[in-house]
């Protein structure tokens, strides 16, 4: 069928599409970031239909662009590669979702209009419809849905299980909740839910509720009243190390949070030790100054903000004097990383990517390590963590770290999800409802 013969369009639609491809070439040819676009594209991309496409069509990049590039006669043009996006909008909609084929063609079709690109249309039918008579090129392997460099990174580092991985590194992450119990127990939520007929499923550590069925945090019941928190389930169990390695003696501790925007671990460690100490004091810091003041925000919303025990620092934690020499009782190191745990979180982290960044990365983890430790405490407890399933920014770290601090003593961790490494715990993507995250616990030899 040619383009002169399809069905009248949609021109709601495919002006979605179209705004669609425009964000899409933003990530894919640009550098921009999901989260960017979510920012400053708020208005233009305005639906969730806007943030399905983009997100289904970047989780699935690199197969259906090998895919499309198997049926054009040749190359698109450098100033074509919104065309490009078009073809992937389109054929992520005919191998993942459920809408009639007829009707894709025929409004991605229709998008060449908004495009400024009528002249395109055959060019784009012609190539869907093809891949509408055909089934998927390359389903049979995960591996051909990331950048090769990527794909052989974990394969070498995860031979057993890398299927497994790759595999669930393309499906949608769950959505899952923190209950703040500060203000509601867990059970009393869990009611909230079952009054609102909102499917869950309960998981460790206690505060966790994780939705059967993702949805806006906005419509949920309790969250204007800081009743809940989005929180992944991995990061939540950096609370439950923390809270079981306070040095003991430590009756009034003080810990130092050095990365703490958004909010999520700083949060919860407060409404822990608020249950278990009379006084203590919990400094959540974070370089960047637009972050600290949404971790702010954040907190106002879940009536922590005011709490005189919590003290917002706003420091570069990798400069050589962030903190004076052995001040506190507990270090927590939610160090930046490349984010690779959280792949099926943050799909465009696949096309961002590039390898000499791990490198970098390591760089900067290292430097925290390095510069913040003196400020712990002898006896005191170092809590290392990464969202990444990469060993260079994990054991590699950390073994680093220690080799040059005769005075670090690894201590074992055992938590429910993942497994033991050299140094730490590492949980990954494949597991029920857990990110890509990484944990090490280190102590600092007491005073002799």
């Amino acid at each position: 069928m040619d383009a002169q013969s399809l069905e009248p369009p949609t021109a709601d639609d495919a002006q979605v599409i179209a705004q669609v491809c425009r964000g899409l070439e933003q990530v894919a040819f640009k550098g921009r970031t999901l989260d960017w676009l979510r920012a400053k594209q708020s208005k233009a991309l305005a639906t969730p239909r806007h943030w399905d496409l983009i997100y289904g069509s970047a989780r699935h990049f690199f197969s259906l662009r090998r895919e499309i590039f198997e049926y054009l006669v040749k190359p698109l043009r450098s100033k074509d590669r919104d065309l490009e996006m078009l073809l992937l909008v389109g054929a992520y909609q005919l191998r993942f979702s459920h809408r009639p084929a007829h009707a894709v063609v025929n409004n991605t079709v229709s998008a060449c209009q908004p495009l400024g690109k009528p002249w395109a249309r055959g060019l784009i039918n012609a190539v869907l419809r093809k891949m509408q008579r055909n089934a998927p090129k390359f389903a049979a392997s995960p591996s051909t849905n990331n950048p090769e460099w990527l794909a052989q990174k974990i394969m070498q580092q995860y031979p057993v299980n890398a299927e497994a991985l790759l595999y669930a590194m393309d499906q949608r992450a769950p959505m899952v909740l923190r209950v703040n119990t500060s203000k509601i127990s867990r059970d009393d939520y869990c009611a909230e839910l079952r009054t609102k007929a909102i499917p869950f499923a309960l998981s460790e550590p206690a505060q966790a509720v994780a939705l059967t069925t993702p949805q806006p945090a906005s419509s949920l019941p309790g969250w204007a009243e800081g009743q809940i928190a989005v929180q992944e389930l991995s990061a939540q169990f950096a609370a439950t190390i923390v809270l079981q390695n306070i040095p003991s003696g430590a009756d009034a501790p003080v810990l130092f949070d050095a990365c703490c925007a958004p909010g999520g671990k700083l949060y919860q460690l407060h409404e822990q030790l608020s249950r278990r100490f009379a006084k203590y004091t919990l400094v959540g810091n974070d370089k960047s100054t637009s972050r600290l003041e949404e971790t702010r925000k954040i907190g106002h919303r879940l009536g922590h903000s005011n709490d005189p025990k919590i003290i917002y620092q706003n420091t570069d934690a990798t400069a050589a004097d962030a903190l004076s020499a052995e001040s506190f009782d507990v270090l927590i190191i939610d160090a930046p990383c490349s984010g690779s745990g959280t792949i099926r979180r943050n799909p465009d982290i696949r096309l961002l990517l590039q390898p000499e960044q791990i490198k970098k990365q390591q760089t900067v983890q290292l430097a925290l390590l390095r510069n913040l430790w003196r400020g712990l405490k002898p006896g005191g407890t170092l809590v290392y963590s990464t969202c990444s399933v990469f060993e260079e920014e994990n054991d590699h770290v950390i073994e680093k770290f220690v080799g040059e601090h005769p005075e670090t003593r690894v201590q074992p961790l055992q938590l429910p999800f993942g497994g033991a490494t050299r140094f730490g715990w590492q949980m990954l993507p494949s597991e029920p409802t857990t990110d890509g995250f990484f944990y090490a616990l280190i102590r600092k030899a007491p005073a002799s």
